[in-house]
């Protein structure tokens, strides 16, 4: 009866730690879902964003991806609206899975379909485009959204999250992409665990104090 009693005690002990590790995270990115779902329609900058939830790696199981974090930040500084590039054809939440699908996209040149649009671009004077570093390169769907918009004349700002290979050279490529836009070459690059941190968030206003905003 004893043993039967220390182990009940144990899984309420594990469950109740893990419960405590989940709701920590979910504050953490529930503020950040606040920031990005609500959007001011006097602004002139816009903050255009793809990034995965589910399992990333060395950051374990997110509800908030790491470069949503980043827009997060990048929105709330400057009170812009903001655009999340979700896919029609869901990637999986497992790390390796997502992965393969993702090589296999950059091999075929593919383009991701994107769900919806944004009817008022023209409105926007600058924007931000964030997105990881997959396979070294932007990820297909991002290649989608440029190719899907008049960015003649924008200001466009790039920004990425990565696990060590910085820009890993996208942002000229935008540039390239982006011939008629005014492309900002001086972007912001953070790993995973920086982008989810205060730290993460004091580089990224640094960065845009140094932009000139």
């Amino acid at each position: 009866m004893n043993q039967k009693i220390i182990l009940f005690t144990i899984i309420l002990i594990v469950l109740g730690l893990g419960i405590s590790e989940v709701t920590a995270i979910t504050d953490a990115e529930t503020q950040a879902n606040d920031i990005l779902n609500k959007n001011n329609t006097d602004s002139k900058v816009l903050v255009v964003y793809f990034s995965r939830t589910g399992e990333n790696y060395n950051v374990g199981n997110v509800e908030v991806g790491n470069t949503a974090m980043v827009a997060s930040y990048i929105k709330e500084y400057l009170k812009a609206d903001s655009f999340e590039i979700v896919p029609v054809d869901k990637y999986p939440e497992k790390y390796d899975e997502c992965t393969d699908i993702a090589q296999k996209e950059k091999n075929d040149n593919a383009r991701p379909k994107i769900q919806d649009k944004i009817n008022n671009f023209d409105s926007y004077d600058t924007v931000f485009i964030g997105y990881p570093i997959w396979w070294g390169d932007l990820p297909m769907i991002m290649y989608t959204f440029m190719e899907e918009y008049d960015f003649n004349g924008k200001n466009v700002i790039p920004f990425n999250t990565h696990e060590g290979s910085g820009d890993a050279g996208t942002y000229p490529s935008i540039q390239t992409k982006l011939p008629n836009a005014k492309v900002n070459t001086k972007g912001l690059a953070l790993d995973g665990k920086t982008a989810r941190s205060d730290d993460g968030k004091q580089q990224t206003i640094d960065w845009l104090k140094g932009l000139g905003y």
